[in-house]
C-alpha cells in the first residue's frame, strides 16, 4: 500500500471537538496478522526466562513508562480532556502495576510448584513421579478501555498480568487516546529491547475499523483475550472467542450498576452526608468508571431527596470522552426524561465540547420494575435513585444480575448479615459504608462479577489477575535434565515448590 493510499485517523479532543496530533496509521487485516504471527514466533522467550529475569523486565517496562511520563501526560489529558491529576495518578498506578506483578513474579508462587515423587507404596496404586506448574498460554489479545487511559489501556491490569504470566501481547489500541498508546508501545518496545528480549513481544494495532476486532479474536494463534469495556463489545468477543474451531477463554469486564442500599437507620444518622457522598460519586469522572453507583435503593425520606437536589444544584462536568458516548449519554436521558412517575432532577449543562448535563431520576420500586430501561447501565453522570420499604432489599438484591459491586449504607452496630449475604450472591465485591467508585491495586481486590458484568468469574485488577493467562501443566516420568527449571529437584531458580503434600 502507497502513502498515498494508506488509511489514517486522528484522535479528537473531547474538550473542544479539535483533533489532536498526528494522523495515526489505521491496520488493515494483513498488518494485524503480521503483528500476531511475529507475536507467535517469540511467544516462548518469556517462557523460558527465569523469575529474576522475568521481574526485571516489568520493572524496566515501568522505568521505561515513567520516562514518558510528560508526554503522556500532555497527550491523555488532550484525548480525553481528564484533568492532569487523573492523569498523573494513572500513570504512577500502571507502574505501580508492573511492580505489583515484579514481586509475584520474582518469587515463583504465580508459577504453582507442585512435585508429587514416585511411591511405591502409595494407595489405592502406586504413583508415578508426577510434577505441575502453570505455563503461559502464548499470544493474547487485549483490548484498550476508552475510560482508563492508561490504567485499564493497552498497558493496563490486563497487559500487564498477561506479560506478568509470559505471554506475548497484541493489544488493540482504543481510538479514542490513540497517541497516548502509542507512546506506551515505545516506552514497551524499549524496556524489551535493554532486557534483551524481542520487541515483538509487545505491540499494539490501531483503527476504527470495527473488524480489527474481529481479525484479533479468530486469528489461530491469539490463545486468550482480555476486555474492558461495554456488554455489546464484550457479548462480541465471547460470542467469536466460543465460535473459534479452538474456542478460548474471553476474561471481559463489562461494566455494572454498583447498586446500593441504604438503611432506614443510616438516613435517621447522616441523611445529608449520604446524599452528597452519591452525587459525588456518580459524578466522579464525569460518570465514566465501571464501578459508579447507577442505582440506589433507599426508603422514603424527604431529607435525603432535598440533600440529593441540593447536592446536584449547579453542578457540572468535564466533557465525556467521545462524542459516540456522549451522544448515547444523552439519547439514553431523554428516553429516560418521556418516563411518567419519575422526577428528574438536573445539574448544570456544559456548553463545550462533548459536554453533556449531569441527571439524577427519583422514583419507586414499582415504577422500576414496570420499565426496564431504568435498570439498565447508562454511561455517563446519571444515578437511579428508587425508593422502597427496606423490607423489599432482600428481595431486590435477589433479583438484581450479576454487579462488580453492591454497597450497604447501615448505622452503627446494625446487623446487614442477610443483606450482604445475599448481595455476595450478585456481586464480585461487597462495600459497607463506602462508595463503590475507585478500585484498590491490591492483593485483596476482586473486580469482577457474575455476569454481566464479567464473562468469568476472575479479576482483572490485582495479582491475581495473572493466573487468567496461565494454565497448568503435568510432567509425569520425567528424568531431571529433561524437567523445567521450577521442576527440579536442584530448583534452581528457587520458585516456592510443595513437595509431597
Amino acid at each position: 500500500m502507497t502513502s498515498a493510499q494508506m488509511k489514517t485517523f486522528t484522535a479528537v479532543k473531547p474538550a473542544d471537538g479539535s483533533n489532536y496530533g498526528v494522523p495515526i496509521k489505521e491496520f488493515n487485516q494483513s498488518e494485524v496478522n503480521d503483528a500476531i504471527d511475529a507475536a507467535a514466533r517469540v511467544s516462548d522467550e518469556l517462557r523460558q526466562v527465569s523469575p529474576a529475569d522475568h521481574a526485571a523486565l516489568l520493572r524496566a517496562i515501568a522505568a521505561s513508562i515513567e520516562s514518558h511520563r510528560a508526554s503522556l501526560v500532555e497527550s491523555a489529558c488532550a484525548e480525553t480532556a481528564l484533568p492532569e491529576a487523573r492523569i498523573s495518578g494513572e500513570i504512577t498506578r500502571t507502574t505501580m502495576q508492573f511492580e505489583l506483578f515484579a514481586r509475584l513474579v520474582e518469587t515463583g508462587k504465580h508459577l504453582d510448584v507442585v512435585i508429587d515423587k514416585a511411591d511405591s507404596n502409595y494407595s489405592p496404586a502406586p504413583r508415578p513421579d508426577i510434577r505441575k506448574m502453570n505455563a503461559p498460554l502464548g499470544v493474547v489479545a487485549i483490548f484498550a478501555a476508552s475510560n482508563f487511559p492508561l490504567a485499564f489501556s493497552v498497558a493496563g491490569g490486563d497487559a500487564a498480568s498477561a506479560i506478568a504470566a509470559g505471554n506475548a501481547v497484541v493489544a488493540k489500541a482504543h481510538p479514542s487516546h490513540p497517541n497516548t498508546c502509542a507512546t506506551i508501545q515505545l516506552a514497551i518496545k524499549d524496556a524489551l529491547k535493554k532486557c534483551n528480549l524481542s520487541p515483538d513481544l509487545y505491540s499494539i494495532v490501531q483503527g476504527v475499523d470495527p473488524q480489527i476486532t474481529h481479525w484479533l479474536a479468530l486469528h489461530p494463534s491469539i490463545q486468550a483475550i482480555g476486555f474492558t469495556g461495554s456488554e455489546t463489545v464484550g457479548r462480541i468477543l465471547v460470542n467469536l472467542g466460543a465460535g473459534r474451531e479452538v474456542p478460548i477463554p474471553v476474561f471481559a469486564e463489562m461494566g455494572s450498576l454498583n447498586p446500593i442500599f441504604i438503611t432506614q437507620e443510616a438516613l435517621s444518622e447522616r441523611a445529608e452526608a449520604l446524599a452528597t457522598g452519591i452525587i459525588d460519586s456518580a459524578l466522579l469522572g464525569s460518570g465514566q468508571f465501571c464501578t459508579k453507583p447507577g442505582l440506589v435503593f433507599v426508603p422514603e425520606n424527604e431529607v435525603f431527596i432535598t440533600a440529593i437536589r441540593q447536592a446536584l444544584s449547579g453542578k457540572s462536568v468535564a466533557p465525556l470522552l467521545s462524542k459516540t458516548i456522549a451522544d448515547r449519554y444523552s439519547s439514553s436521558i431523554a428516553e429516560l426524561s418521556k418516563l411518567g412517575s419519575v422526577e428528574i432532577i438536573a445539574g448544570a449543562s456544559g456548553d463545550n465540547g462533548f459536554s453533556v448535563t449531569p441527571t439524577v431520576f427519583i422514583t419507586d420500586w414499582k415504577t422500576a420494575e414496570k420499565n426496564p430501561h431504568l435498570l439498565e447501565e447508562h454511561f455517563g453522570p446519571t444515578t437511579v435513585i428508587i425508593t422502597t420499604d427496606e423490607s423489599e432489599f432482600l428481595s431486590i438484591a435477589d433479583q438484581i444480575q450479576g454487579q462488580l459491586t453492591g454497597s450497604i449504607h447501615c448505622a452503627t452496630n446494625e446487623d446487614v448479615t442477610p443483606l450482604s449475604s445475599a448481595l455476595s450472591h450478585r456481586v464480585g465485591r461487597v462495600i459497607m459504608n463506602a462508595y463503590p467508585t475507585g478500585v484498590a491495586v491490591t492483593s485483596a481486590m476482586q473486580h469482577g462479577g457474575p455476569w454481566p458484568s464479567s464473562s468469568s468469574h476472575t479479576t482483572s485488577v490485582g495479582v491475581d489477575a495473572i493466573y487468567r493467562f496461565l494454565r497448568p501443566v503435568a510432567y509425569q516420568g520425567f528424568d531431571q535434565m529433561n524437567l523445567p527449571s521450577p521442576l527440579q529437584d536442584s530448583n534452581p531458580w528457587k520458585v516456592i515448590q510443595e513437595v509431597n503434600g
